[in-house]
């Protein structure tokens, strides 16, 4: 053994963070061997990396000279924080605004357009020679039309202001911890979700995955927007009830949605949103821009050997570690 603290990568990141982790640890990447990690590697682990593997209670009693983990993303939903916090373990990410931002705004808006625009299903007539077939599908135009942000953090934000200047798009946004319209965007602030669905024409969502947002896009919600609205998931799955959101396609109750996370991933392929009309669905990959996946790998690797040092970094996700010190 070398001496360096151990460090579980579980998955690929980008060669900078590797290069930042094999300065002063060794590196245990069994994805590069095609395979996943096993006991005896998680028992020898004193940091792990993961992206979207997940990190509960009986991980954790499996890694028993655990000290840190990193979540490459900015959302630590995979990771049991409760049961870290209980012993003592830093959990460490990388928040949007510093990371990916611009990546997943820029798949969000992709999605709206490919959506709107049967971008999927017009390649597909060209391919296929169904070219005569190409006015059996009309497509929606943004301008003037109303664009509703759930959650006007980063990504939120950004979003918001390539509509608006971009397509020349209204903006209605709700988010019950923004107070004040973000600088340089015509806004109109709404204090109820539902207000919001009501009015606008697209709806998109940038929310953490938390008690208070799991299924906030339901059944009620869904009847509530207009039957010619679309609406976009590019933050989490567990926002909305996909199979409310299959039904309410199937009847007509909206026009059509845009995917990029689900409940469970990857679905089922029996799921019925797999099946329903006017949908456009990716394998969770918003923020994988070379750019951006380069950004977080090279800063939960940092923060990871901060707190493998005795450093505190600066984004932890349960700082209650702090207040007696990190763990021994």
């Amino acid at each position: 053994m070398s001496g360096k603290p151990v460090v579980l990568v579980t998955e690929p990141i980008s060669e900078i963070g590797m290069q930042i982790l094999d300065q002063s640890c060794e590196i245990i990447a069994p994805w590069k061997q095609g395979r996943a990690y096993n006991a005896e590697e998680l028992a020898a682990a004193e940091g792990i990396i993961i992206r979207l593997s997940k990190v509960n209670a009986a991980t954790l009693s499996a890694a028993p000279k655990l000290k840190v983990i990193g979540r490459h993303g900015v959302g630590v939903d995979n990771v049991d924080l409760k049961a870290a916090t209980e012993r003592k373990i830093p959990v460490v990410f990388t928040p949007s605004a510093l990371t990916m931002a611009s990546a997943v705004a820029e798949h969000t808006v992709q999605l709206m357009l490919a959506l709107a625009r049967h971008a999927v299903a017009y390649d597909r007539m060209v391919r296929e020679g169904r070219w005569a077939e190409r006015s059996s599908l009309m497509g929606v135009e943004f301008y003037q039309k109303t664009l509703g942000v759930v959650g006007l953090g980063a990504i939120g934000k950004k979003v918001a202001e390539i509509c608006q200047k971009g397509f020349g798009m209204r903006l209605v946004a709700y988010d019950p911890y923004v107070k004040e319209p973000p600088a340089g965007l015509e806004v109109k602030l709404v204090d109820s979700l539902r207000k919001l669905l009501q009015e606008a024409d697209v709806v998109t969502l940038h929310l953490p995955s938390t008690a208070e947002t799991y299924y906030l896009i339901d059944a009620e919600a869904l009847g509530r927007m207009k039957p010619t609205a679309l609406l976009i998931n590019a933050a989490r799955g567990r926002i909305v009830d996909t199979i409310a959101l299959a039904q309410a396609l199937e009847s007509g109750k909206i026009l059509g949605a845009a995917l990029d996370v689900f409940e469970d991933e990857p679905p089922p392929l029996n799921h019925p949103i797999l099946a329903a009309p006017r949908t456009l669905l990716a394998p969770h990959v918003a923020s994988m821009t070379s750019g951006s996946m380069a950004r977080m790998a090279e800063l939960v690797a940092r923060q990871v050997v901060q707190v493998l040092t005795g450093e505190r970094p600066a984004h932890v996700a349960n700082p209650a570690v702090y207040e007696t010190g990190p763990a021994a």
